[in-house]
Order: C-alpha cells, then sequence, then structure tokens
C-alpha cells in the first residue's frame, strides 16, 4: 500500500542485486619449509605469508578447481588429503562489482566477506599434510557473465 507512494517520493525502486551464478574459483597451495622452490606465479603470495611465518621457503600448486554456483547457494571442494572447503555465495555482483562469500577452510570457522571480482582471497589454513607441508587455500568469485555485454 505504501510502496508506491514511497517510490513516488524516493524516486525509483533501488535495482535488485544481480541473480547471476558466481564462478568460484578454489587454487589449493602446498607452502613447505623443506624447499626453496616457488612457482612464478605465486610469488606475491609467497612473499605475504613469509611475512608472518619466514620458515615457509617453497610454494606449489596442487590444484585448481572451479563451480559455478548461484546466490544462496553453496558447494563443498573436495581438497587434497580428506579436507574440504565450503564455499556459500550470500551475493553475486553488486553495484561496486563485488561479491560476497562464506567460506569455510579446514581447521578453520566460517569467514564471510566480500571481495571485488577476480581477485583472490588466500587462507593460511591450519592443516599441515603427512609430509609436512602447510595448506593454503586460495579463493576468487568472478560473476559468470559469458555472453553478456557487460564482461
Amino acid at each position: 500500500m505504501f510502496a508506491p507512494l514511497l517510490a513516488l517520493i524516493l524516486g525509483a525502486p533501488p535495482e535488485p542485486p544481480c541473480a547471476d551464478p558466481v564462478r568460484v574459483t578454489v587454487v589449493v597451495v602446498y607452502a613447505s619449509a623443506k624447499t626453496a622452490e616457488t612457482d612464478p606465479k605465486l610469488a606475491t603470495l609467497a612473499d605475504e605469508v613469509r611475512k608472518r611465518d619466514p620458515k615457509l621457503t617453497g610454494f606449489s600448486v596442487v590444484t585448481t578447481l572451479q563451480k559455478s554456483i548461484p546466490p544462496g547457494e553453496a558447494h563443498t571442494f573436495d581438497l587434497p588429503e580428506q579436507q574440504t572447503l565450503k564455499v556459500a555465495v550470500d551475493r553475486s555482483k553488486d553495484k561496486d562489482d563485488r561479491v560476497g562469500l562464506t567460506i569455510t577452510p579446514p581447521g578453520l570457522g566460517e569467514i564471510t566477506y566480500s571481495c571485488v571480482c577476480g581477485k583472490f582471497f588466500p587462507i593460511v589454513t591450519p592443516h599441515k599434510t603427512g609430509g609436512g607441508e602447510q595448506l593454503i587455500v586460495a579463493v576468487m568469485g568472478k560473476p559468470c557473465v559469458a555472453g553478456k555485454k557487460d564482461k
């Protein structure tokens, strides 16, 4: 009853949030104190992690996983050594090109955050592999815009 009146007073209603699925990419990384070899793609990540733990000298990509997840839904990614990472899409791209995700990495509680589309959010988990490597997961959310003009 009041909605049409408010729309007239306040102007046009705000645009509804984007309902497009979000393409979630998870990069699984092992960090080790036993090697100094670092994948060149991980140089920036390695520099940041070493600020907190200088013993970690080697970084390698183990696998990359992807899944298109609609807003309001979640997916559990199977990681090495029977670990899992749950990713829920809270909202797709907003007016600032940010997506909202809630992730549950191995050994940690839920982390809810908003991120710029196409940027990775790395998490150093407390999980250590049988070989002593530290498990790191980097999560990126990117709206699925294939075939759309606003790529």
